[in-house]
């Protein structure tokens, strides 16, 4: 029957994906956003939103060298994170797993 499948499904996705598939899963509420999220949006794992937000700024865009200690990292991530541009999972101390949220 249909439950049987959904607790297969289940127990296939926490197989593939262990403690962060459990957490990301229990972050959006559903099984296939929770998949599609770890497939297609992860962005890996990092000390700190900021260190995520400092990487992806340095990889996409020039800094000039003189700028570079006015930047407020944290400010950046705190934005990306109220703006609903991303969300993250903490799974341990420094140990901060990105998602872009769609």
């Amino acid at each position: 029957p249909a439950a049987i499948a959904s607790v297969v499904e289940l127990a296939d996705f926490v197989r593939a994906h262990g403690a962060l598939g459990v957490a990301v899963l229990a972050e959006l509420g559903d099984l296939q956003e929770a998949r599609q999220a770890l497939e297609d949006r992860y962005q890996g794992v990092f000390l700190s939103l900021a260190d995520w937000i400092q990487d992806l700024t340095e990889e996409t865009t020039p800094v000039p060298e003189a700028l570079r200690h006015y930047i407020d990292w944290e400010a950046m991530a705190r934005d990306a994170r109220l703006n609903g541009d991303v969300f993250t999972i903490e799974t341990a101390h420094d140990q901060v797993h990105v998602f872009w949220a769609r």
